[in-house]
């Protein structure tokens, strides 16, 4: 296990997630369903519900309670397998979310080594931290503020990877060294498709400088340029995890193959450096950038220079598009952005490396011994990767009418704000809400990683129906007045009264559902854990878990998350997670907001651009509502 398990400190007063009460999350269950199913099949769900209380729903119960007890966490396990583990779907695009980092001017191929050399060498200070057990806590900072923040998540970056098995893959973790100063790390450097095992520590001489690592990826660099055509065996990695697990097994059959898999698995991370190109036509310079960090732009450019089992997938391209991927099944956003923007901020400061004294041995090329079955198995993971990033839509969009300051001037969290944003565009552009994700932290709790602060509530709909029907582009109401004198389209004041009314009712709800999700309340996880503890122990899953309701709040049409970073230029997004679906991360700045927007182009029901555009509307009417309570006050 990791260091923070060993390290008792890192838990002190670190409390353990607790089971919520049964008839508050079966209540919340049913007001929730109200808003995404018709009356009818509401009334079948209550039956459903009723019956769940009066049967099996208290064994259930007190089976999680004798779980939390007997366990540090009593539902990770379980939601680690339901969101990512048993998930066969490839990683890029339907889970490893991209991060871009600013854009970059390289004169010449010894500053694309410089800033990785850098990157590589804050990597190596911020794993030698944390194998010495000096990562500081952190503490809450509102909603009970200073209670201590688990941290175990900071130790499931480097050297972490996810191994592909059939039916669930497995995340193989380091083992944390005894002596952190003599002990081995080393990088995977990807280029032109071929893999260097870079020994960045080793036990007889210690750690290479900055310089020794420059040095270590020009030759990597130069090699590369030289050889033939790299067999694409990266691309192994962005398939369906079933089948890439069975392409694993083959792989593994020769021992030299046997060899470059384990020292993919043990590096501390990969650093691709890309040649330039990629770019569509069609996009902008930060969707362009997205795309990259996301899948490498397609096979004809980077997506088979990736390792997409690694957690830490650094991109350099000497074009100056630099950015991570990072799969997401070991840690949040929150651990990623921290040791990036760490990594960015020093290299930002730091001097060019020195150059070493002495020339090391270059690094070795991987080798990989392919049979014909293993080459047609690649080529149909390029084309299956091909196809599915030309059916991604993504649109980076900087909303530039405010930002977080105005939301906050509104007496409303920005948070709250957005989410209910992201309903009235949604409602305006279908006619209806759908089951929306926003991950809400657990890190109050021991080993805690998310539960889902759901946006679409009965509150919500009432506000986005009466703002959606007043939307500009409306047909006007009879009582709307064009007032000659002040030159403008006077509004119904009592029903711009009753939409703020709405709005703010809807805006509290939405904190309540927020706080209750991370005091360990929310809905999402219990109903998770007694699913599972009912398929464990009954054998069979109660009618309330097969019931046509639950299929539809677990399908997740709106699939959202805040991803604040502090540095400009950076921002993160993904793809949606159902195939009707959108997915929209959204980066609060102080007078803009940054959205990654994504959708499937083969979807007859989603389009990102008229999300985007419908997600403008609501915002601009939002600043007008607001200030028409200004004034009118």
């Amino acid at each position: 296990m990791s260091g923070a398990e060993d390290d008792e400190f890192q838990y002190i007063q670190v409390a353990k997630l607790p089971v919520p009460e049964l008839q508050a999350t079966i209540d919340t269950y049913l007001d929730f369903a109200s808003v995404i199913v018709s009356p009818q099949q509401l009334e079948t769900t209550r039956e459903l519900a009723k019956k769940f209380m009066e049967d099996v729903g208290p064994k259930l119960q007190n089976i999680l309670l004798q779980r939390q007890k007997d366990k540090v966490n009593w539902v990770t396990e379980w939601w680690l397998e339901d969101m990512y583990l048993k998930v066969r779907l490839p990683l890029p695009i339907n889970s490893s979310p991209g991060m871009v980092f600013p854009r970059r001017q390289f004169a010449k191929i010894d500053e694309v080594a410089d800033l990785a050399a850098l990157y590589i060498d804050d990597l190596l200070d911020y794993k030698e931290m944390l194998d010495r057990g000096e990562l500081p806590q952190e503490r809450a900072t509102s909603r009970e503020k200073g209670q201590p923040l688990c941290m175990e998540q900071f130790y499931r970056l480097l050297g972490v990877c996810r191994m592909p098995g059939v039916g669930k893959d497995t995340l193989v973790l380091p083992v944390t060294p005894s002596d952190p100063d003599n002990c081995e790390e080393l990088v995977i450097v990807a280029c032109r498709n071929y893999f260097y095992a870079i020994p960045v520590k080793a036990t007889d001489r210690g750690r290479l400088t900055a310089g020794e690592i420059q040095a270590q990826l020009l030759h990597a660099m130069v090699d590369a340029a030289d050889a033939p055509p790299a067999p694409r065996v990266g691309l192994l990695t962005a398939m369906n995890r079933d089948d890439w697990a069975k392409a694993r097994e083959q792989l593994s059959k020769d021992e030299t193959n046997r060899s470059n898999l384990d020292l993919l698995t043990r590096a501390l991370c990969v650093v691709c450096i890309d040649e330039g190109g990629g770019d569509r036509a069609d996009c902008d310079a930060d969707t362009n950038s997205l795309l990259r960090a996301m899948h490498g732009a397609g096979t004809k450019h980077h997506s088979a220079n990736r390792w997409f089992d690694k957690t830490v997938q650094l991109i350099i391209s000497s074009d100056g598009t630099v950015g991570m991927c990072y799969e997401h099944s070991p840690a949040e956003g929150v651990a990623v952005v921290r040791l990036a923007e760490r990594a960015l901020a020093r290299a930002e400061v730091a001097g060019r490396p020195a150059p070493p004294p002495a020339l090391l041995p270059a690094p070795p090329r991987l080798a990989w011994r392919l049979t014909p079955d293993l080459t047609s198995v690649i080529d149909k993971a390029a084309g299956d990767l091909d196809r599915a990033i030309s059916d991604l839509d993504l649109k980076v969009y900087t909303y530039r009418g405010y930002g977080r300051e105005y939301m906050k001037s509104c007496r409303t969290s920005p948070d709250a704000y957005i989410q209910l944003a992201m309903q009235y565009a949604y409602y305006k552009l279908h006619g209806h809400l759908v089951s929306t994700y926003e991950s809400a932290s657990l890190r109050r709790f021991r080993d805690g990683r998310v539960d889902n602060i759901r946006a679409a509530h009965p509150a919500a709909r009432a506000w986005a129906a009466l703002a959606a029907r007043d939307s500009p582009d409306s047909p006007p109401s009879p009582n709307q007045l064009v007032d000659e004198g002040q030159k403008k389209v006077s509004f119904d004041l009592q029903e711009g009264q009753k939409k703020l009314e709405l709005f703010e009712e809807a805006a509290r709800k939405q904190s309540t559902i927020m706080e209750d999700n991370i005091l360990g309340r929310g809905i999402d996880n219990h109903l998770l854990g007694l699913r599972e503890a009912a398929r464990e122990t009954l054998g069979f899953l109660p009618p309330l878990f097969t019931d046509a309701t639950y299929q539809k709040m677990m399908e997740f049409k709106l699939s959202t998350s805040q991803v604040a970073t502090t540095t400009d230029g950076t921002f993160m997004g993904y793809g949606a997670v159902v195939p009707d679906g959108y997915g929209c991360s959204y980066n609060p700045k102080k007078d803009c907001v940054i959205f990654c927007i994504s959708s499937f182009a083969s979807s007859s029901v989603t389009n990102t651009e008229a999300f985007r555009q419908s997600l403008e509307e609501a915002l601009d009417a939002m600043k007008v509502m607001f200030q028409n309570r200004k004034s009118n006050n």
